[in-house]
């Protein structure tokens, strides 16, 4: 068993609650319906309140998205914003930005994320490669291999697809280690879709600390009908 690197800020975990319940016979499950073709999770909101900087600082954002099925089963992304001062909006832009969005209309069983806010103290030029470090590791490679080889018989169970993302992110926390990076905020969650239609029911879902708050969401799509 691996040990993670970081340690969470925020655990939003609700289908293990939402399981017991299930099995207990004392609450429905909330299961996407069949017309459903499209399931996106996207960043909204990031505010930033404090950081280490006595003005303006650089905060770089790397999420991790793996549903175990997707031709790339785990799915990174990471941007830096320049100049952020204290108590302020990271500017993502109309709609967000999508952080995961369904492969060839094929819904995931579960999906599990990372969103992690680091404070830079290199030079924001040297760091422009990280994820392209991560994609090489080989580790990770080893990873998605595991997760893709496992989907070509069925879906892959969450304990591979959560140690897949532990194990991502602890590739980026040595990465980021190495270059004397401080974390602002992790979030760590997953949703399942025998329990809360992977995120759906939950609407824009808000989750911080004392230096820093994200808001996201998982929306569904369903397949247009047949005239």
């Amino acid at each position: 068993m691996s040990i993670n690197l970081l340690e969470a800020d925020v655990v939003f975990d609700p289908s293990a609650g939402l399981r017991r319940e299930v099995l207990a016979g004392t609450l429905e499950a909330a299961r996407l319906p069949q017309s459903v073709s499209n399931v996106r999770l996207s960043l909204q909101d990031i505010h930033i309140k404090r950081h280490g900087e006595l003005g303006r600082a650089e905060v770089q954002v790397v999420t991790i998205v793996t549903d175990g099925i997707s031709q790339e089963p785990i799915q990174l992304f990471s941007e830096v914003y320049e100049n952020v001062q204290k108590w302020t909006h990271l500017p993502l832009g109309a709609g967000g930005v999508t952080l995961y969005r369904t492969d060839a209309q094929q819904i995931p069983a579960y999906l599990d994320y990372r969103i992690l806010l680091t404070e830079l103290d290199e030079d924001i030029r040297a760091i422009g490669t990280l994820l392209d470090e991560v994609r090489r590791d080989a580790q990770f490679e080893a990873a998605r291999q595991a997760l893709l080889a496992a989907a070509a018989i069925a879906a892959p169970p969450a304990a591979l697809i959560t140690a897949s993302s532990d194990l991502a992110l602890n590739i980026v926390a040595r990465l980021l280690k190495a270059n004397k990076d401080d974390q602002l905020l992790l979030v760590r969650g997953s949703f399942d879709n025998a329990f809360d239609g992977l995120g759906t029911k939950y609407g824009p879902v808000t989750k911080g600390n004392r230096q820093a708050a994200v808001t996201y969401q998982a929306e569904a799509a369903e397949a247009p009908r047949l005239a």
